[in-house]
């Protein structure tokens, strides 16, 4: 019993917020839903307990940032898993905002609406803070589920059932060709950990990826395919991206920028920690390091690719919440090229850019959710003129478009610039340039909203005022200046990420 409670302080995070959905699940139940902004406040509240608890674990690390055993064998407890978990909560503060904020959004009968979005939140804690697959994949399906329910959250809307069910018969077949491949890849090695797996074990058991690289190269390739597979459809990367404009659109907004911002970073960590683990643990042997640099090939394509077809995609759009959609599957593009460098320093910066992108999209999306009650509609022509009559919050927009287009002096120009260096120092000069053509051509459908807001006569409706809405959009839009003027303590933490995965430094 008393190694049970030791190792249970360990997930004391996990364990708050667990007790938090079930208080939000039943306070509804006890008010029968007549008030779900209190519902509401309830998830504010548990989600600035669970940040105060990660941010002491943060600290409690010490120098190595991570423990030197895993929780209950399965649950690793490290600053890289925290960075993300912080990120988790910071995303649904926010989107629990904006659900409040929502003027197209039923004030009641939505507590299940909280309830499943700390469902996720519960899924994403796991799944980016383990080694063990089996812990990996139930953390995943959680997260999956979860999403799936509040895609179809408007059940009276026939795009929000659609939505819901694309997002269920993709998220199906990718989750089972993943399973496949974790199911080979135990096969090989005899082990479901991604330390043993890429180390492994005394007596050659179990079986170290390297052994089976000489060996048996084909499976192994098979299966590293089929899980990255997995981990593709999650990020929206190019094949696997299809799901995703038809989901962002038909899916509730708030729900679109959880699934755009936290869903997504949740995905890239995992892909980090078992890139990290497999392919770029210290003292590698010669056969995993050329399979490395075939990992790094094959990612700088898919890179180029997706972050080129997202980019012309967005171009043709009239919708701004699928051109957001396509454009948020041209910045998983971007983060692939810090993956595709195969480095530490190639992790820590697409780290930092996954920070980067959580101040400028969930501003970009909260700009949506606010025009969105006011217009009554998603178009970019319904904005036109709009921004001399709300001039705070749509100058707040241009700066959210200056960083997703990669333009001084904002987060996304530095976090930008970061993967553009580390490209170049990893001989990958042809992706940077592809990369910088790609922010020339985003150029275009970004300021396509700017045109619509300022370069017209103003409109003739006036929209009542939010002022909250407008200030939360404001402090965003702050930040984002911010961190790109100074962005040495969010460089302090990706780098503090990355160090605790502990992979090969260079």
């Amino acid at each position: 019993m008393d190694l049970y409670l030791s190792q249970l302080k360990h997930i004391i995070p996990e364990c708050v917020l667990t007790g938090v959905a079930l208080a939000v699940l039943i306070w509804d139940l006890v008010t029968k839903g007549r008030n779900s902004k209190q519902v509401g406040y309830v998830a504010l509240a548990g989600l600035a307990i669970t940040g105060w608890f990660l941010l002491e674990q943060w600290v409690n690390l010490g120098e190595s940032g991570a423990l030197a055993e895993p929780a209950f064998a399965m649950v690793t407890v490290d600053r890289f898993g925290i960075f993300f978990k912080l990120f988790t909560v910071g995303s649904l503060v926010v989107v629990t905002l904006f659900v409040l904020a929502d003027r197209t959004e039923r004030k009641h009968d939505v507590g299940e609406y909280y309830f499943l979005l700390l469902g996720a939140a519960i899924g994403i804690f796991f799944m980016v803070s383990t080694n063990n697959l089996l812990l990996l994949m139930l953390g995943l399906e959680l997260l999956s589920l979860a999403s799936y329910a509040l895609s179809g959250f408007h059940k009276s809307e026939k795009r929000s059932g659609e939505a819901a069910m694309k997002y269920v018969v993709f998220g199906g077949l990718s989750a089972g060709i993943m399973l496949y491949g974790i199911s080979l890849l135990y096969g090989l090695t005899g082990t479901i950990d991604l330390t043993a797996m890429g180390r492994g074990g005394a007596d050659g058991f179990p079986v170290g990826l390297a052994a089976q690289f000489l060996t048996s190269p084909v499976p192994v390739a098979v299966a590293v395919v089929l899980v990255f597979a997995g981990f593709a459809y999650k990020v929206s990367v190019v094949p696997f991206h299809f799901w995703t404009p038809d989901v962002y659109e038909g899916a509730p907004t708030p729900v679109t920028t959880f699934l755009a911002v936290a869903s997504k970073a949740a995905g890239f960590a995992v892909l980090l920690r078992f890139v990290g683990a497999l392919f770029m643990v210290e003292g590698v042997s010669d056969a995993v390091e050329a399979y490395s640099d075939r990992i790094g090939l094959l990612l700088a394509i898919l890179a180029a690719v997706t972050m080129t077809l997202g980019n012309l995609s967005a171009l043709r759009q009239a919708s701004l919440k699928r051109l957001l959609a396509y454009s948020s599957i041209a910045h998983a593009g971007y983060v692939l090229m810090g993956l595709a460098c195969m480095t530490a320093v190639g992790f820590e910066a697409a780290i930092f850019y996954l920070a980067a992108y959580y101040f400028m999209n969930l501003g970009a999306f909260g700009f949506l959710l606010y025009f969105q009650g006011v217009t009554g509609s998603e178009d970019v022509s319904s904005l036109r003129g709009m921004g001399w009559k709300a001039p705070l919050v749509s100058v707040t927009m241009v700066v959210f478009l200056v960083s997703l287009t990669g333009l001084p002096p904002t987060v996304g120009f530095f976090g930008k610039y970061l993967l553009f260096v580390e490209g170049v120092n990893a001989g990958l000069a042809w992706l940077v340039v592809v990369a910088a053509l790609n922010s020339v051509v985003s150029l275009f459908y970004y300021f396509r909203v700017a045109k619509e807001l300022f370069l017209y006569a103003p409109a003739e409706a006036d929209p009542r005022p939010q002022p909250l809405f407008a200030g939360l959009l404001a402090v965003l839009g702050v930040l984002t200046v911010v961190g790109g003027l100074y962005n040495k303590p969010l460089q302090d933490w990706s780098e503090a990420g990355q160090k605790s995965l502990d992979i090969a430094q260079d």
